[in-house]
């Protein structure tokens, strides 16, 4: 996150905190110099805290409050519009009160916690061109290469988890066969995640973390991402991945690389779905690892690119802060906030496991 003219470093990148800036913690009193900022690791570690404390609670609202709002939107367009159109009304119905139940739990509390840390919102999400546009398309090879070292990340975690007779496995979704449904299909699956979720991760938590370092905020925002898939099939994908793709935003400046990396992947991924649903098991296994193997080809091709034509391609920026990595990450995930998070992600996770 860049720091304002004449900044004297830590200190001045946005003062006001959750904690305010009349807090009387603010202050401390030094012996022979009056009162004083408290010493700057203190000073991180308090903030790390309670930006920690506004990420779970967004993060919780989302987890929480999607359900309710899905009911209640599509409780709504039934009072409007009744069932007289039958099941396609109300199939219609559900795909957008669960679109407009998405947007509302995910985006809603992103930009109440910019607001609470008084981030400006050019900064939370920066969308302005891309600074290498060759860098950005580039990545979307690279990342999809990552996907697949995600999904060979999580089947080695599976058959790990199998020794202990547990067998992880995700939602799965059915494809619409009706032009119509495919269409809504669609968008939910793979137009709405691509902009709302990097808005959230690679916007909102990425870009306010940065002010702890560029590999923190990248480290936490991945596996968050991945965390909040719920299972323990996606989770390695989207964590892997979300590394990738942050690091190609923090790279190229602009959320609109993280936006077109992941539509492409979750594009592909729904037409290669829709394509699968009319094959047998055999062929369809052989048509992705087809796919897989196009991944990794194209993948080695970019990234040969940009290691020959950009120096010092995969270097972030050194962090301004005193905490070591271990002391921001046990300062991040010690609140009571995140520790409820995370023990509802746990519980969240424990559903998608077969036991035998």
């Amino acid at each position: 996150m860049p720091e304002r003219p004449n900044s004297n470093g830590f200190y001045d990148l946005y003062r006001d905190t959750l904690a305010g800036n009349n807090d009387p913690r603010c202050i401390t009193y030094v012996a022979g110099y009056g009162f004083a900022p408290p010493p700057r690791a203190d000073y991180e570690r308090r903030i790390i805290r309670s930006y920690s404390t506004g990420i779970a609670l967004m993060l919780l609202f989302f987890l929480l409050a999607s359900g309710p709002l899905y009911n209640l939107i599509f409780s709504l367009e039934m009072l409007v519009f009744g069932s007289a159109g039958g099941y396609g009304v109300y199939t219609t119905a559900s795909e957008i009160a669960g679109m407009g139940a998405y947007t509302l739990a995910l985006l809603l509390p992103a930009l109440v916690y910019c607001r609470r840390i008084r981030i400006p919102l050019y900064n939370a999400f920066p969308l302005e061109q891309p600074n290498n546009l060759a860098v950005s398309l580039a990545a979307v090879p690279v990342t999809l290469m990552t996907v697949v070292v995600g999904a060979y990340t999580a089947l080695v975690m599976g058959v790990f988890s199998a020794v202990f007779g547990l067998y992880p496995t995700s939602p799965v979704d059915t494809v619409p066969a009706d032009a119509l449904g495919f269409i809504f299909y669609f968008v939910s699956s793979a137009i709405l995640p691509a902009l709302l979720e990097e808005l959230v991760f690679r916007g909102a938590i990425m870009q306010s973390l940065r002010r702890f370092g560029d590999s923190f905020a990248l480290l936490i925002s991945s596996l968050l991402f991945g965390l909040v898939h719920g299972n323990l099939v996606q989770a390695p994908m989207a964590f892997v991945t979300g590394l990738a793709i942050g690091y190609f935003v923090l790279r190229t400046g602009s959320l609109r690389t993280g936006i077109l990396i992941h539509f492409v992947n979750n594009a592909l991924a729904v037409i290669l779905s829709a394509v699968g649903a009319g094959l047998s098991y055999e062929v369809s296994a052989l048509l992705t690892n087809a796919v897989h193997l196009l991944y990794l080809v194209t993948g080695l091709l970019a990234l040969a690119y940009l290691l020959n034509n950009h120096s010092n391609m995969f270097s972030l920026h050194p962090s301004n802060t005193v905490l070591s990595l271990r002391g921001k990450l046990a300062s991040f995930f010690s609140t009571g906030c995140m520790v409820a998070l995370l023990l509802l992600i746990a519980v969240t996770t424990s559903r998608y496991f077969l036991v035998i």
